[in-house]
């Protein structure tokens, strides 16, 4: 018998279990461990935001796991040891055979200050009821969406939240006295996508009256004047400020052998192996060049890290990963755009998005529905805004 732990319980930790627990016999253990027993797609967060569905309509339960042969801990991870294979927690000390790091990315908050003074983190499940408060108290004023730093998770969400808010304010009616701005540190939303779909992005914004403000480093957040300055550029007022924080590797895993330059794991791209025997990383807590920190991402490796697992367990043939995905970016009306891409293909990846559509909405939420389905057991209701 093997057993085969997995840490942390997003889009590649489940998504890792589940290849295991397809692959492998009964007799070999798959445990899940990771701090919270919620999975929601990071998307249903903006819906909620914005009227258009609650977020626990779409979330689903860790809990149910169990029910699949996998068994679930929720337990706060405190220390890791990848040559032994073995993670200390608030639930006790495990060890394994093999071991599947997918515990995400942690977020530098520093310059947002004292949440609920106009500032929060747009990423911030916990702080939607708060967010959504202040949102509907506007009459008149700025609502600005700030990326605060690079990297950080999903490149797309900033400027689907802008159309989204800016759908919200004209469904209140209150569209023409409050403006929507959306600042990013880059020289355009999407670098990585290319000119053609930066244009899109861009003048899309534009027809919605949306203010993109891109080359806006260095952001510095004054909640007590509400303003949000950067290095080059004029500094904003704001009503409310969402802001996109800076992604940064857990500190359980920056404080571990795991880590590599700043503090990220570095596996190997094709198939998640790291430098440790029988170790895997998949997802935001790992750094691979190109590609985006996406819950898209993290599902595809984990699902190749799990069957090159299984593989080492069972003799049978491994998985690799390619590098191809996709993101959704949802603009206004109830449209989206799929922003998909070859992401290790040489000398740069290869980007494409058509116009968006309705039709890609319901792909959209078809994607959520598979995987709460599939994973949790969960059949969530459709939006309706």
């Amino acid at each position: 018998m093997a057993k085969v732990i997995v840490l942390g319980g997003g889009f590649g930790g489940l998504a890792a279990a589940h290849e295991l627990r397809r692959q492998l016999d009964r007799e070999h253990e798959v445990t899940l461990v990771a701090n919270d027993d919620r999975f929601f797609v990071g998307y249903a967060k903006l819906w909620d935001l914005v009227g258009t569905r609650p977020l626990e309509q779409g979330t689903g339960r860790l809990t149910a796991l169990d029910a699949q042969g996998i068994r679930f801990v929720q337990a706060h991870i405190t220390a890791i040891d990848p040559a032994r294979r073995a993670v200390e927690t608030t639930a006790g000390s495990f060890d394994a055979d093999y071991m599947i790091v997918a515990l995400g990315a942690g977020a530098d908050n520093e310059k947002l200050g004292t949440a609920g003074r106009g500032s929060y983190d747009l990423y911030d499940p916990d702080k939607l009821p708060a967010m959504r408060a202040e949102l509907g108290r506007i009459e008149r004023g700025r609502v600005v969406v700030a990326v605060l730093g690079t990297p950080y998770v999903c490149p797309p969400a900033p400027y689907e939240a802008a159309f989204l808010l800016k759908d919200y304010l004209r469904r209140r009616g209150v569209q023409d006295g409050v403006e929507v701005v959306v600042t990013t540190p880059m020289p355009s939303p999407l670098p990585v996508a290319g000119p053609e779909v930066n244009d899109l992005v861009a003048n899309s914004l534009a027809g919605q009256a949306i203010d993109l403000r891109t080359g806006q480093e260095g952001a510095e957040v004054d909640t007590g004047a509400r303003v949000v300055s950067f290095a080059s550029g004029a500094p904003l007022d704001y009503t409310l400020l969402l802001g996109v924080p800076r992604a940064v590797p857990p500190p359980v895993i920056a404080d571990s052998q795991l880590a590599g330059a700043e503090g990220w794991i570095w596996p190997d791209p094709a198939t998640g192996r790291t430098g440790f025997e029988r170790v895997y990383a998949v997802g935001d807590c790992t750094a691979i060049e190109n590609l985006p920190r996406a819950g898209v991402f993290a599902e595809a490796l984990g699902r190749v890290a799990g069957a090159n697992v299984a593989a080492d367990i069972t003799g049978g043939q491994g998985a690799r990963y390619n590098g191809s995905g996709y993101c959704f970016l949802e603009f206004n009306g109830r449209r989206a755009a799929a922003l998909e891409g070859e992401f290790f293909a040489k000398p740069k990846p290869i980007m494409r998005m058509a116009e968006p559509n309705p039709e890609t909405y319901a792909r959209k939420e078809a994607f959520e529905a598979e995987r709460l389905q599939s994973w949790l057991g969960l059949r969530p209701s459709s939006p309706t805004a």
